[in-house]
């Protein structure tokens, strides 16, 4: 399922709440634990905004 920033707005307000049911695209979801709810924020939160790719840059020396 592709997240949307809707839907992570939606889970943190639910868990500020204390909310641990919700429905999302009509489908009614019911997390177990807190914890389950930001391991999913996390998830979520990582594949709205992944990582840049890093670039190694090594510079070169001569003693020409």
């Amino acid at each position: 399922m592709a997240y949307t920033a809707q839907h992570l707005s939606e889970l943190k307000a639910n868990i500020a709440r204390g909310v641990t049911s919700l429905e999302l695209n009509g489908e009614k979801v019911t997390f177990r634990s807190l914890d389950e709810m930001q391991r999913i924020v996390a998830m979520i939160e990582r594949e709205l905004d992944p990582m840049p790719v890093s670039r190694l840059m090594l510079p070169t020396f001569s003693r020409g």
